[in-house]
């Protein structure tokens, strides 16, 4: 694939000039935005959100260390454990948890959390969610510098502070961890390190639905080393989780994780993907019509990315980080589990081709402002169905990111 359409994005002087004023002006509003947000935590109002997933990784941590990891899947046990964890208000008060919060990853991914167990649940969000910010802003700045691109400190801010982000850390999700563990995939690729963009790879076996279309796409591209290295990696985090909980905590833990395609997940209809749009469609047309819609969508998407990788060249530089976007962007939209917080993994990528300029500044305001605006808009029209609708939202950016890559790579020609 010769990538002829990739080219740099020149601004005229009176564009550039008008963004550097918003720079400005973002500023200001960044500044006045963080103040409310903290103004509405510290009265205690949505305290009672914070930290949703992480109670979860956090209980079965005090699972694995008090009662072992043979125990670590149990239904009883979680919510035993989670029911006694509540989130110390900055108003004094205490909020207790909203519902309990199933933890799916394979027992050695537990073992990240342990040491956190050691200090009380309230300082450890904290300290976790620190954590998450301090990586991601110094990976940011590492994987844009790798590529040899440049950035200023405040764009990497605008793209930074997102929603995807603020989800993430809201929630003490674990996404951070997976962007990492997709940067390195990336950059070992291109610099044809094959084995180790491979072992790389094998993290984000916390998440392996993500992998749906990449895995396919790496076999038509005969990517032989990288899936040797992907093999090895995750030979390994079976054999340290069978190690650890056994045969029946490593079934456990798929049992667990495929509930999650099923009734277990009750928010299917907020997800950015082809099956929350027939489970929003049927509700005002037929259902079998809903789900041929989708089913449509999900072949669609799925075989224009396939395409892609069948007639690719080898990894380097602009051309795969642009594949690799528009094969993520796709997986949102077909894979069955896809909250919008999974957008973040697309950050670094996005980061790195605005710093190479190939695409507008008007994507990264659009990146940054376009999410809140939108649901901001949807709940004044109805408050009931605006998460169902951001979702669907969502659901587009994904599909405008998959077309556009797919253009840029040369499409059908």
């Amino acid at each position: 694939m010769t990538n002829p359409d990739i080219q740099p994005y020149y601004p005229d002087p009176m564009t550039s000039q008008v963004f550097k004023w918003l720079d400005r002006l973002w500023v200001i509003g960044l500044v006045i935005l963080l103040a409310y947000t903290l103004h509405l935590f510290r009265s205690g109002r949505y305290c009672a959100y914070l930290g949703t997933d992480f109670r979860g990784y956090y209980a079965v941590a005090q699972i694995a260390r008090q009662s072992g990891f043979a125990d670590l899947y149990s239904q009883q046990s979680q919510e035993q454990y989670q029911a006694a964890l509540s989130h110390r208000c900055p108003d004094g008060s205490d909020a207790p948890p909203l519902l309990w919060v199933a933890m799916p990853y394979l027992p050695v991914f537990v073992m990240f959390f342990i040491p956190l167990t050691y200090i009380d649940f309230t300082g450890a969000y904290y300290l976790w969610v620190a954590l998450n910010l301090a990586a991601l802003l110094v990976y940011l700045r590492h994987f844009v510098s790798a590529l040899g691109g440049r950035l200023s400190f405040i764009h990497l801010l605008q793209w930074a502070l997102c929603v995807p982000l603020f989800s993430n850390l809201v929630l003490g999700q674990m996404n951070v961890f997976l962007m990492v563990c997709l940067g390195e995939f990336v950059l070992a690729s291109i610099r044809g390190r094959r084995y180790l963009s491979g072992i790389w790879l094998g993290g984000m076996l916390m998440k392996p639905h993500i992998l749906i279309l990449l895995l396919p796409g790496m076999l038509l591209h005969k990517n032989w080393k990288t899936l040797f290295g992907f093999t090895g990696s995750g030979l390994v985090i079976l054999v340290l989780s069978l190690l650890l909980a056994g045969w029946d905590g490593v079934v456990s833990a798929i049992q667990l994780a495929a509930g999650f395609a099923g009734p277990l997940i009750q928010t299917g209809p907020t997800m950015m993907n082809f099956r929350a749009l027939a489970l929003n469609l049927q509700s005002v047309l037929p259902a079998w019509f809903a789900w041929t819609v989708a089913l449509c969508g999900m072949g669609l998407v799925a075989g224009l990315v396939l395409y892609l990788w069948k007639r690719s060249s080898p990894a380097t530089g602009l051309g795969f980080l642009i594949l690799i976007l528009a094969t993520f962007a796709a997986t949102f939209t077909i894979t069955w589990h896809s909250h919008f917080y999974l957008l973040l993994l697309l950050l670094p990528l996005l980061l790195a081709l605005d710093s190479k300029e190939i695409i507008s500044p008007a994507w990264r305001w659009g990146w940054m402002a376009g999410p809140p605006l939108l649901y901001g808009l949807l709940y004044l029209a109805n408050p009931v169905q605006a998460r169902n609708w951001f979702g669907m939202g969502m659901l587009a950016v994904n599909l405008f990111l998959f077309t556009w890559g797919f253009r840029r790579l040369g499409g059908l020609r």
